[in-house]
C-alpha cells in the first residue's frame, strides 16, 4: 500500500490488516494522551497493534495512510469534534468497527452512534469517561474475536 492509498478499512471482500503476517491494528483517537497511552496497552492485550492520534489532523493521515481493524474515538479532541471524523469514516467508506469513547453526557454519545448509523458505520456501543477499562478490553477483545472469525469464513477468490 502506498502512502496515499486510501485505507478501504475491513472491506466487503473480506481483506483486513489480519491477511498474511500483518498483526491486527487499532487506532486510538483521544486529546489525551495519557488515555491514548492506556487505550493501546489494552488493544496490545487484546491482540491489537496500536497506535494513536492526539488531534483530528493526525488521525484523518494515520486514517489515509494505514488501515485499521478498530478504532476508538473521544468525541471532543481539542477545539474539533469526533463527528468531523465519523465524515471522513463514511467518504472512505470505511467498514472498521469504531468504539465511541467519551465524557459528553450519554445523549451526545447516542447521538453520535445514531450519526455513525446513519453513515453505514460498524459504530459499536459507546463507553463513558471515566473508561470502565474492564469493559473496554472485553469489547476489544471481541471485535478482535469476530475479525478472527470472519477471516476464516471469508471466501475465497
Amino acid at each position: 500500500m502506498t502512502e496515499h492509498e486510501p485505507a478501504q478499512q475491513t472491506g466487503g471482500d473480506g481483506s483486513s490488516a489480519l491477511e498474511g503476517t500483518q498483526q491486527a491494528k487499532l487506532l486510538v483517537i483521544d486529546d489525551d494522551a495519557s488515555i491514548c497511552m492506556v487505550i493501546e496497552k489494552l488493544g496490545e492485550k487484546a491482540g491489537f497493534a496500536a497506535k494513536h492520534a492526539v488531534t483530528v489532523d493526525e488521525a484523518k493521515l494515520s486514517l489515509h495512510a494505514e488501515r485499521f481493524d478498530c478504532i476508538t474515538l473521544d468525541l471532543s479532541i481539542g477545539k474539533d469534534t469526533g463527528i468531523e471524523l465519523l465524515s471522513v469514516l463514511r467518504e472512505m467508506e470505511c467498514t472498521t468497527p469504531v468504539i465511541i469513547i467519551s465524557g459528553s453526557m450519554r445523549s451526545m454519545r447516542d447521538f453520535a452512534v445514531s450519526i455513525g448509523d446513519q453513515m453505514h458505520l460498524a459504530v459499536q456501543e459507546p463507553f463513558a469517561k471515566p473508561i470502565d477499562f474492564a469493559r473496554l478490553k472485553q469489547a476489544l477483545v471481541g471485535v478482535r474475536k469476530k475479525m478472527v472469525v470472519q477471516r476464516h469464513v471469508a471466501p475465497a477468490g
